[in-house]
């Protein structure tokens, strides 16, 4: 019997055919049966005898979970009385809960999530059905459920996998790289259209307003420990945020934006496996405004990623993880999502803070032991600050840039590129397109290998320019800055740049980088000759630097700015792709921020 069969079939629970809600209502002392009760569930989970098994049953904790790792299956309870939780979940909502759980775990990892058994009584012992020995080697069987006595509990049957591979642990061991941030990236779907959009839209406003709602509380606690009115003030303008974007939420469901989201995408729910990455344990919990069918706004998981990473120290990640999912988005109209990012990471930064602040007090109150992982990565006090901070830095402005890096090779770019987005603009840092990337994702690949020869036509170029630019104008219109990082190699895609920085407003601002390689021979005869030449003209608005006036307070043989102003609209500082990056991203950063000091180019013994 399969787990819709087993909802529909379910028989009368425990010795009564009332739920626990009806007998709670009627008589409240009853209600410490059902907490015993659960104990004894527990007790009997931690034992091998239950599952035939000599070899001890390890086991771990969350706040709202239990895992029983027994043989090659883990064995998943709810808690009845989770942790930060006022009130306790009746055996119906255990049973929805888990159901639900199953059938969306199914979707994210079909190879780990098996079915749902219920735990039995029969008389004062209980029972169980475990897999049997053919189910270990068959994905997403079912189990069956023959025995008709009463249920007291329900078990989600996972297949057990290494919990040492969570990406919570592996990025405590070393910081994910480039590369890995795109295979992070890749677990937040894109959306697809949807039937019906204004009911689920209704339904995810709904749950928007039911989280300032639950967080309305914790902010004003928060706020008066700290003695700091700040989180408050986010809070007030997090809410006239939505107020004011609830249209533009509105227009991503009419365009087919939604779709079905994990809605709990954080470290400690991706597993790593021999073939990928894989999700676990999708958002199920008890809310008054259950979204319909986990239907929602991927931003909202990508927030969630992003908002983690940032909390642990991992800016550089959160960064990529944030260009990754962008450049691999296909329609470009989908980067209108960044309108409400900042709210997302805000409500979700600050839902952790409340989980943990709650779970400490509960903790506190009855003395239970700490979910292990729970702080990984930090003290109590330093974890709750870290979240509290990414609340706040989610809403902090900054000016908005728009860069282009051009020349040199495509790593040359991407290497500088990547290093200069996490620290320009707001948070997460800019966002990083690449003109290669772009025509991966036009063309549905994952390497330049398999890309079609068709792909080195000028029209597909020209194409894949042109959707950078579309991208980067919604991000610049949402207040991000911009990072654009391509040949730029023709005067039209130069043309292209330049009329996307006068319609966004950032001619004044433009920052153009190109990239070159050459012998210090031939850096000194540039350097020679430019003495003889004339000063350029300058446009009004752009900064001209000539080579002589730079000696100064720059060095020379790494950063020169040369106008083209009779052949180019934009002008390009260069930059010597030989030198380090690191010393070309702080000689970038010292042109951005004259307050920014360049690393010294003498080795101190």
């Amino acid at each position: 019997m399969g787990i819709e069969n087993s909802q529909r079939s379910r028989p009368a629970t425990l010795s009564s055919n009332e739920s626990e809600s009806v007998l709670s209502e009627r008589h409240p002392v009853s209600m410490d049966r059902y907490a015993l009760l659960q104990e004894k569930v527990i007790a009997f989970l931690s034992a091998p005898e239950s599952y035939g098994l000599e070899a001890s049953v390890e086991r771990m904790e969350t706040p709202q979970f239990l895992f029983f790792m027994a043989g090659e299956f883990c064995y998943k309870l709810l808690r009845r009385n989770a942790l930060g939780r006022n009130e306790p979940f009746s055996l119906d909502e255990r049973h929805s809960l888990a159901a639900k759980e199953v059938l969306l775990g199914r979707n994210y990892a079909p190879e780990l999530y098996l079915d749902l058994i219920p735990v039995r009584q029969r008389g004062t012992m209980l029972t169980m059905q475990v897999p049997t020995a053919e189910q270990q080697s068959r994905v997403a069987d079912t189990i069956s459920h023959g025995d008709e006595s009463a249920i007291v509990d329900w078990v989600i049957v996972m297949r057990r996998y290494d919990f040492s591979k969570r990406y919570d642990h592996l990025a405590e061991l070393y910081q994910p790289n480039f590369a890995e941030c795109r295979d992070l990236a890749r677990l937040v779907t894109p959306g697809h259209t949807i039937d019906t959009p204004a009911r689920h839209v209704h339904s995810w406003l709904d749950l928007m307003d039911e989280m300032f709602d639950d967080l309305e509380p914790v902010v004003r606690k928060l706020g008066i420990k700290s003695k700091k009115n700040t989180l408050r003030a986010c809070f007030n303008r997090a809410q006239d945020q939505l107020d004011r974007t609830r249209a533009a939420i509105q227009r991503r469901a009419d365009r087919g934006l939604f779709g079905q989201i994990h809605g709990n995408l954080r470290l400690r729910n991706v597993v790593k496996l021999s073939d990928g990455l894989r999700m676990v344990n999708p958002k199920v919990n008890g809310s008054k405004s259950v979204m319909r069918d986990h239907i929602g706004d991927p931003f909202y998981d990508l927030a969630t990623l992003i908002g983690e990473l940032w909390s642990r120290g991992f800016t550089r990640q959160a960064n990529w993880v944030f260009s990754h999912y962008c450049n691999r988005l296909f329609d470009s109209h989908a980067l209108e999502g960044l309108q409400v990012l900042d709210l997302y990471i805000f409500l979700q930064a600050l839902a952790d803070a409340k989980n943990i602040k709650a779970t400490l007090n509960a903790r506190a109150a009855t003395g239970q032991t700490m979910p292990s992982g729970l702080f990984q990565g930090g003290t109590e006090e330093t974890v709750l600050q870290g979240h509290i901070k990414t609340a706040r830095d989610s809403l902090l402005q900054d000016e908005t840039r728009l860069i282009a890096i051009s020349g040199g090779s495509q790593t040359d770019r991407s290497n500088l590129a990547r290093l200069l987005a996490p620290t320009t603009g707001r948070m997460p840092g800019a966002l990083y397109l690449s003109a290669e990337q772009e025509c991966l994702a036009l063309y549905e690949v994952e390497r330049v290998e398999d890309l079609p020869q068709s792909s080195s036509r000028n029209s597909v170029w020209e194409l894949v320019y042109r959707r950078m630019a579309d991208k980067a104008r919604h991000a610049l219109a949402a207040g991000y800055s911009v990072i654009l990082e391509g040949a730029f190699d023709t005067p039209m895609l130069r043309q292209q740049l330049s009329d996307l920085a006068e319609e966004t407003g950032m001619e004044n601002s433009l920052i153009a980088l190109s990239l070159f390689s050459c012998s210090k021979e031939d850096l000194r005869r540039r350097e020679a000759l430019s003495a003889f030449l004339p000063h350029p003209m300058k446009p009004q608005g752009h900064s001209v630097i000539t080579p002589a006036a730079m000696v100064s307070h720059t060095d020379l043989q790494s950063l020169q700015e040369v106008s083209l102003g009779h052949r180019d609209a934009v002008h390009w500082i260069e930059l010597d792709a030989s030198k380090p990056v690191s010393e070309q991203l702080s000689l970038v950063q010292h042109h951005i921020n004259a307050a920014w000091t360049p690393i010294a180019r003498e080795t101190l013994h």
